[in-house]
């Protein structure tokens, strides 16, 4: 089309393009720091960035498949995939009106007399409609609906990472029950063995019946622990079940300690990626720039609105003779009285793109948090790890000394009793403190965003 020729359509075109009435998309001002505060409590040495398969740096072929059949069968992200083509859809169907619509119809009647022939008639029609975009109000639907797009994308990834954080914290909570009822177990059987001499040194005088009630207080607490880890072991396989989409009954951890587990080095970027790579900040993004693009939709619906339309038919097309019909035409339309109606949905416009910009700033200031609080918990319990090894190792020597001692009969029970429980607590702080620094590596790597 030649402007010189049709200088009207290449008017329109022009204000077309000009008069998008949606506000200029402006993030707002975040307290960002150039670092992170807890950066340094990190141990630099052999660190690596965060990655999409994360949880393969700790080491452990049965997590990646259960990493890998989770993501495959987990109805939560199944559920969140339909949600993208359910936005899809919805933004196709919004595009749709930026493009004309076209039509065609066909008829054909007989009517009879008496028994007689009568009249016949056909027909065939074409038509075609199109609104003008004046004031950008269908790119504006159009612009929304593929930011919702995008934020249902990014809300898939944030439960694709919240999953693969679940598995991989069940996974690690079951390996730690299992050695802390290895270890109980471990303390019953030596805590029995304990009972059974202080029982023949009763038997034989040398032991008194104090001693003995002690001992068999000291192996009853024992086994009284067990049956508590054993229903936190089964909640946790069942629990891990589910996440793969399986029937929790019957399901185990083949892997039985936390021992083999690597504990990854990991190297934490600027602030600034991080609002590029969590994909709920993204997706809290992606709302208030659709948020940002419903007013001007709403703007919009307070202005005139121009149609064109033109159609096509032919009468008598299967009958003798045919007539052409042809015709065109354009409806202005302007809302006139609607008590406030239009004028009300721009202030709600409004106020609900307020509202997700307070919700953008809150989940950036969140997410901050977030990795601040889970450098300081991986170096604190990388540091709570290496001294209650010392302390096990210190614990499991006054043992042996407090047992040879009584043996000997330079010590009462009631040291050895003392000794006995102290190395019990330190064993099982030990496991906690090695779930708690594997626990926090997740957090650091979920909060970094999990590489997405």
């Amino acid at each position: 089309m030649n402007a010189t020729r049709f200088p009207l359509a290449a008017g329109l075109a022009l204000l077309v393009s000009a008069c998008s009435l949606t506000p200029e998309m402006t993030p707002p001002a975040l307290p960002i720091p150039a670092h992170y505060a807890q950066a340094d409590a990190l141990d630099p040495a052999g660190a690596k960035t965060v990655d999409a398969t994360w949880w393969q740096r700790f080491g452990s072929a049965e997590l990646d498949q259960l990493m890998a059949d989770a993501l495959a069968a987990n109805h939560d992200l199944a559920a969140a995939v339909a949600r993208i083509e359910q936005s899809r859809a919805s933004a196709k169907a919004a595009r749709a009106a930026l493009l004309p619509t076209v039509s065609a119809s066909g008829s054909a009647s007989t009517s009879l007399r008496d028994g007689d022939s009568g009249d016949e008639a056909s027909g065939a029609s074409l038509s075609a409609a199109y609104e003008l975009d004046l004031w950008g109000r269908n790119a504006a639907t159009a612009a929304s609906a593929q930011a919702r797009l995008d934020a249902s994308r990014y809300s898939r990834d944030a439960v694709a990472l919240v999953l693969q954080g679940d598995v991989a914290s069940n996974f690690f909570q079951i390996l730690a029950l299992k050695d802390r009822l290895a270890l109980t177990e471990e303390n019953r059987a030596a805590a029995a063995e304990l009972l059974r001499l202080v029982q023949l040194r009763f038997d034989n005088g040398a032991a008194n019946a104090l001693e003995l009630a002690q001992q068999k207080t000291a192996l009853l607490n024992i086994e009284a622990t067990l049956p508590a880890l054993r229903l936190s072991l089964e909640q946790s396989h069942h629990a891990l079940a589910v996440l793969l989409a399986r029937a929790p009954g019957g399901f185990t951890v083949a892997t039985t300690s936390l021992a083999g587990i690597v504990a990854p080095a990991i190297a934490v970027d600027a602030p600034a990626s991080l609002l590029l790579q969590r994909p709920d900040i993204r997706a809290s993004e992606s709302q208030l720039i659709a948020a940002n693009a419903d007013i001007g939709v709403a703007r919009a619906a307070l202005l005139p609105s121009l149609s064109l339309s033109a159609s096509a038919g032919l009468d008598g097309l299967i009958t003798s003779g045919s007539s052409t019909l042809l015709s065109l035409a354009a409806s202005l339309t302007q809302p006139i009285f609607n008590s406030g109606r239009l004028q009300s949905q721009v202030k709600l416009a409004e106020a609900q793109r307020q509202e997700l910009v307070e919700n953008y700033a809150q989940t950036v200031l969140l997410a901050l948090k977030d990795v601040e609080d889970n450098l300081i918990a991986v170096g604190s319990n990388e540091r709570r790890a290496t001294l209650l090894t010392q302390s096990t190792e210190q614990a499991r020597l006054a043992y042996q000394l407090a047992r040879t001692r009584y043996d000997a009969g330079a010590d009462d029970l009631l040291t050895l009793l003392d000794a006995q429980r102290t190395r019990l607590n330190a064993e099982d702080s030990l496991v906690q403190a090695g779930l708690a620094r594997q626990t926090a590596a997740i957090g650091l790597f979920k909060a970094l965003g999990g590489g997405y």
